[in-house]
């Protein structure tokens, strides 16, 4: 292990920021240290956006995307809890990434001031479908599913609400949906009631600190529903659907797995001339990394092929299917590889 602290770099602004989050018993600086590695992007940052940023700007996560193509509108104001009379007519993604900048600014913030394309989700650990349309989230599903990026979805609309994560490796939107159907109702034509979308919102924003950071259990192959009427909570379980229409699963189209113990066996070989590759961010690998293990930039040259690692496999999975050489992905990524007490250096 390093010699020096390995949350060093965690400044004061953001101990402060995460000093509740640190206190949870399952919190501490390890949490602290995943969040502010995390990348997510948030598509739609109205009345389910709204308060997935704002929880999000308080999270002390490294990096935020937010993509909306809509301006504030007055209707808006009553449940999208992030804008005010003085934002009428500025697009929301770019009064939404000030907000966040206002609450952390340390966190780096980028607002798209347009409509989601799959190219958005490169980059990112999450993402979150606050959009609140099928159409865009069937979009979405399949660029995450490409990505082997996993995302956490909401709806709300009248008295009614739902919450899940999906990653195609175990369940996907198109598993709850099968049928392809164009959107049906809107918060214009049927309302909505506004603390449900904040509602809703809070325990999507919840489901991304479960994913990066470990906190909680994340809702994925269970979905979530509120009736507001009488405020009843109810969960529904999610399997995978034999007949559902999914694009090619990332592992087919990104290169084999390996796993943690027979990686580490490799690595011990000195015969062996592994290759491994971590992509991870330079405060993640300050952390630990497999002996010998270079990041991407100090990769040799000579397009042979690599063992690719990240925290969980998502990045690995990205990087590997924009590679331009054979690419075999450990599976679980450093998390598996820490669990199984392999060593770190």
């Amino acid at each position: 292990m390093p010699t020096t602290d390995q949350h060093e770099h965690l400044t004061p602004g953001r101990r402060r920021l995460g000093s509740r989050t640190a206190a949870l018993d399952a919190g501490g600086d390890p949490v602290l240290e995943r969040l502010a590695s995390a990348r997510v992007l948030v598509v739609g940052a109205g009345g389910l956006g709204a308060p997935v940023v704002a929880y999000l700007a308080g999270s002390g996560i490294a990096r935020l995307t937010i993509v909306d193509p809509d301006v504030v509108d007055a209707s808006n104001l009553a449940r999208q809890t992030l804008f005010g009379t003085a934002d009428i007519g500025v697009p929301k993604a770019e009064v939404a990434a000030a907000r966040v900048r206002a609450v952390d600014p340390e966190c780096l913030v980028d607002a798209v001031v347009g409509s989601f394309h799959a190219d958005l989700v490169a980059g990112h650990d999450v993402v979150v479908d606050a959009a609140d349309s099928v159409v865009v989230t069937r979009a979405v599903s399949d660029a995450c599913a490409r990505h082997g990026v996993p995302f956490v979805w909401g709806t709300a609309l009248g008295y009614d609400g739902q919450v899940s994560v999906f990653d195609d490796r175990v369940v996907d939107f198109h598993d709850l949906h099968p049928e392809v159907r164009p959107d049906e109702g809107s918060c214009a034509l049927d309302g909505v009631l506004p603390a449900l979308c904040g509602a809703v919102g809070s325990v999507m924003a919840a489901q991304v600190t479960a994913l990066v950071a470990g906190l909680g259990e994340p809702l994925l192959g269970r979905v979530l529903s509120v009736d507001a009427r009488r405020w009843r909570w109810t969960e529904s379980p999610l399997r995978r659907g034999p007949g559902s229409r999914r694009p090619d699963a990332p592992e087919a189209a990104s290169g084999n797995r390996i796993s943690p113990s027979a990686l580490a066996a490799r690595v011990a070989d000195a015969a062996d001339p592994v290759v491994v590759v971590d992509v991870r961010t330079p405060a993640e690998r300050a952390g630990g990394i497999i002996a010998g293990a270079v990041p991407p930039e100090d990769l040799p040259d000579d397009g042979g092929p690599v063992v690719v690692v990240c925290a969980r496999g998502p990045r690995a999975v990205a990087w590997a299917a924009t590679a331009d050489r054979p690419t075999t992905i450990l599976d679980g990524g450093m998390q598996a590889w820490v669990r199984e007490g392999l060593p770190t250096v």
